[in-house]
Formats: C-alpha cells, sequence, structure tokens
C-alpha cells in the first residue's frame, strides 16, 4: 500500500507520467533498432547489385574478385555494428519493460482489484519482458529478433567473403571454398549468439529486482535461454 503521510494522487499522477515516458521509450528504441536494419538491409542489396554488375563486365575475372574483398568487409562491419546496436536496444527496451511492471506494481498496491484486469506482469524478474505468454518458448526465438536476423545476414556475407578469398587468392577449388564460406557463416552466428547471451545475462546481473515473481520462477526459469531477446518484434 502507498506508505502513509504521502499524497496518492500525487504519486499516482507521478507515475502515469514515468510510465507514459518508459513507454515512449520503448517505442524509440523499437524505431532505431528497425532503421539500423532497415540501413543494413539497404546496404546488402546495393552491394549485391553492384557486384552483380561488375560480374558481368569482367566475366567473374580477377577485378570481380578484388571488388568482392574490398566490399565485402565493409558491408560485414555494418553488420556487426548493427547487430551490436540491436542487442543494446534490446537491452534498453528490457529496462524499460521492467520499470513499466514495477509502476503497474504500484498499481495493484493501491488498488488491488486492477490485479485482475492486467495482462502485462506486475513483477520487474523476466517475467516482466515475457509478455507473449502464449508462445511456446524455443531458442528459434532469437533468430526472430532483429539482432537475430542481423547476425545472420551479416554472417552470410562473411561465408561469401571466405568462400571467394579461398577460391580466388588460395587457389582452392569451388569445393573447399563452400566449406569454408559455410565454416565462417556457422561460426559467426554462433560467435555472434554468444555475444548476445552474454551481453543480456550481464544487463540481467546489473538490474535489481524489487517485486520478484515468487509464483512463476520455475516457469521463468525454464525460459531464461529460449529469452535471452526482448519479445517485441522489433527489438
Amino acid at each position: 500500500m502507498a506508505e502513509e503521510g504521502n499524497d496518492t494522487n500525487t504519486i499516482l499522477q507521478c507515475m502515469t507520467t514515468e510510465h507514459f515516458v518508459l513507454q515512449t521509450a520503448r517505442a524509440a528504441t523499437i524505431q532505431e533498432a528497425n532503421q539500423r536494419a532497415n540501413l543494413f538491409l539497404t546496404s546488402v542489396s546495393s552491394v549485391a547489385i553492384a557486384l552483380s554488375f561488375v560480374a558481368q563486365v569482367t566475366e567473374m575475372g580477377m577485378p570481380f574478385v578484388l571488388f568482392s574483398l574490398i566490399l565485402l568487409p565493409c558491408l560485414f562491419f555494418i553488420g556487426l555494428v548493427t547487430f551490436i546496436r540491436a542487442v543494446q536496444v534490446a537491452i534498453e527496451d528490457m529496462v524499460h519493460a521492467r520499470g513499466m511492471a514495477r509502476i503497474r506494481h504500484y498499481y495493484v498496491d493501491v488498488a488491488p482489484i486492477m490485479q485482475k484486469y492486467l495482462i502485462h506482469s506486475t513483477h520487474d524478474d523476466l517475467s516482466a519482458v515475457l509478455v507473449d505468454k502464449g508462445f511456446k518458448p524455443s531458442p528459434l526465438q532469437y533468430f526472430m529478433t532483429t539482432a537475430g536476423m542481423v547476425s545472420v545476414v551479416s554472417s552470410t556475407v562473411a561465408g561469401v567473403f571466405a568462400g571467394i578469398f579461398t577460391t580466388a587468392v588460395a587457389g582452392a577449388g569451388m569445393a573447399l571454398g563452400l566449406i569454408a564460406g559455410t565454416l565462417a557463416l556457422s561460426a559467426r552466428v554462433f560467435v555472434l549468439r554468444r555475444y548476445h547471451v552474454r551481453a543480456w545475462a550481464a544487463a540481467e546481473q546489473r538490474l535489481t529486482i524489487v517485486f520478484p515473481d515468487s509464483a512463476g520462477n520455475d516457469v521463468v526459469t525454464s525460459c531464461v535461454d529460449a529469452s535471452h531477446t526482448t519479445p517485441t518484434s522489433s527489438a
């Protein structure tokens, strides 16, 4: 309940304002993630078109190889920084979601009857971001986020670079180039996934949980690995 001596109406007004600020901040993080992903995918499309023109003119000769070896690392760099920022944005979104959960917890303290009307969590632990409770947790959820999508596309760029380098520069055959590209792609996806999980876990450890959901801890714990990304569609 609200502490004695405090003006409940004033507190509710402040809480409502803070809730609006956090909601606006969450919308901003999703917008930024979408804009960065669009910029990266536009760059990928532009490079692919440029490489196709060069390939036609040079008949897949050495100028095409040199052009590829220059453009693809730049494209991978754009993808890498986009991925890292998408992870940061997802963590920011998670922090905002937990802040909103704390405010809902106060609403329930002031008016317990509200509990049965709220869909989103009133606890500031992991349950605060598991809003899509109708979904079955799956490790594949990672690839449905902006960071997961960017990691795969960026890793594919790295795989193409490795394949071209192995085939054209190292003088290996097409089969070895394909194997090198596949290994590079898989390794990049694994490394970026590990980075995402560790960054999320570090952010979880830095947060102080004030209102844990003791009744749902077992469910939450079982969903930890599948939910190292924010449940929103963009971040």
